[in-house]
């Protein structure tokens, strides 16, 4: 049996939360941010045996470096690395381009649905 769950997550949250509307104060504003947990990696530290994780990332910059990164040090079986950089992939579309990453290999896709992504991820997870 596949059992697939997903969550997002940020880096980082605003450090304090107020209970109340924040007035305006002067022209700036300066709001401090702490970083997350990260539940990726303690998840990889974690691994039970036969499991499979899959983890995702955003980058701008070196996309197959630093997902290959992120694959190896969070102990991932697979990575789908999201290329923001071409025209209709990312956020306010109903396209993407990503690319698969596994210790195997390299899958990249072409612009697409995120259904038609979707059903390429799952198939990878499968092995099909």
């Amino acid at each position: 049996d596949i059992i697939i769950k997903a969550a997002a997550v940020a880096d980082y949250r605003p450090q304090t939360v107020s209970d109340e509307k924040v007035k305006k104060s002067g022209d700036h504003m300066t709001l401090e941010l702490e970083k997350t947990d990260d539940i990726l990696k303690y998840l990889g530290e974690h691994k039970k045996e036969g499991q499979f994780l899959c983890g995702f990332s955003m980058e701008t910059e070196h996309m197959l470096e630093n997902s290959r990164a992120k694959l190896k040090k969070k102990n991932l079986d697979m990575i789908v690395a999201n290329n923001l950089k071409v025209p209709g992939a990312g956020f306010g579309v109903d396209t993407n381009v990503v690319t698969i990453i596994t210790a195997q290999g390299v899958t990249e896709l072409p612009l697409q649905s995120k259904d038609a992504v979707a059903g390429h991820i799952a198939d990878a997870i499968a092995g099909k």
